[in-house]
C-alpha cells in the first residue's frame, strides 16, 4: 500500500499519513526512496486492531486469535519499525498464557498469566531460567494464591490489562539490548521484571526471582552480545 493508499484505507489525508510516522505511531513500512513509502496490508490491519478500544472499564477486549499479532504491531512500534519475529516457543507462552486467562475465568489477561505461560511451555528457556532459579509449578502456584485475593469468574475472553503493552516493550527492549534477532520466552520473563510491576513482577519478586539473576542465568545459555548506546 502507497501513502495515498493508507490514506484512503484509514479515511485520513496524506498529511496525516506524514504525521504518523514522524511520530513513530504508524504501521511498520517500508522506505524504497524518500517519498516512496509501502505498507503492508497485513501490518496495517494489526495495527488497527492494536489500537481497538472496547467500552467499559478495566482494558481493551482481546478474540482469541490477535494477541500475538498485537504483540508484533507494539513490538514494531517499541522498536521503531524493526522487526524481531517471536520463537515459535514464545508464542507458544502467549497462547498458554491466553488459555490459562480465559480457563481461570479471569476478567483482566495480566503479567502473571504470561509467567504461567512460561511455566507451561517447559522446553523454553524462560522455563529453565526459572527452574534453575528453584522456581517450580507448586511454588508459583502457591504464591499466586497468596498474592491473589478471591475474584468474581467470568466468561469469555479476558480483558488485557495495562500492564501487558508494557511487558512486552520491555520485552522487546530487552531482545535488542543483547543484540537477538528474536524475541522468546526468556525475553518476556526478563519483560516482566524490567516492566516493574504487576502481579507476575510480584510474584517473581517473592520468590526472589531478580532481573540481574534472570539476565545472569540467560547469559549462561544463550549469547548476549550488549548493543553499544542501549
Amino acid at each position: 500500500m502507497s501513502i495515498e493508499d493508507l490514506a484512503a484505507y484509514l479515511g485520513d489525508s496524506k498529511r496525516t499519513i506524514y504525521k504518523y510516522i514522524a511520530s513513530g505511531d504508524c504501521p511498520p513500512y517500508m522506505r524504497i526512496s524518500a517519498k516512496n513509502i509501502k505498507f503492508d496490508r497485513a501490518d496495517v490491519d494489526a495495527w488497527l486492531e492494536a489500537k481497538k478500544v472496547q467500552p467499559g472499564p478495566g482494558g481493551r477486549r482481546m478474540s482469541s486469535s490477535d494477541l500475538v499479532d498485537s504483540a508484533n504491531c507494539l513490538l514494531s512500534k517499541t522498536l521503531r519499525g524493526a522487526k524481531l519475529p517471536w520463537t515459535a516457543r514464545a508464542q507458544a507462552v502467549l497462547e498458554e498464557a491466553q488459555k490459562e486467562a480465559r480457563e481461570g475465568g479471569a476478567g483482566l489477561f495480566g503479567s502473571e498469566h504470561i509467567l504461567f505461560g512460561i511455566m507451561s511451555v517447559k522446553e523454553c528457556l524462560g522455563a529453565t531460567i526459572l527452574g534453575n532459579l528453584g522456581v517450580t509449578p507448586s511454588k508459583l502456584s502457591g504464591r499466586y494464591e497468596k498474592l491473589t485475593r478471591p475474584f468474581e469468574k467470568v466468561a469469555g475472553e479476558p480483558k488485557l490489562s495495562a500492564e501487558i503493552d508494557k511487558v512486552i516493550q520491555c520485552a522487546g527492549e530487552q531482545a535488542a539490548r543483547w543484540g537477538h534477532e528474536y524475541v522468546g520466552a526468556e525475553h518476556l520473563l526478563a519483560g516482566i521484571l524490567l516492566a516493574g510491576k504487576g502481579l507476575g513482577f510480584e510474584i517473581l519478586t517473592s520468590l526472589d526471582v531478580t532481573l540481574e539473576k534472570v539476565r545472569g542465568e540467560t547469559a549462561k545459555l544463550v549469547v548476549c552480545r550488549p548493543v553499544p548506546g542501549q
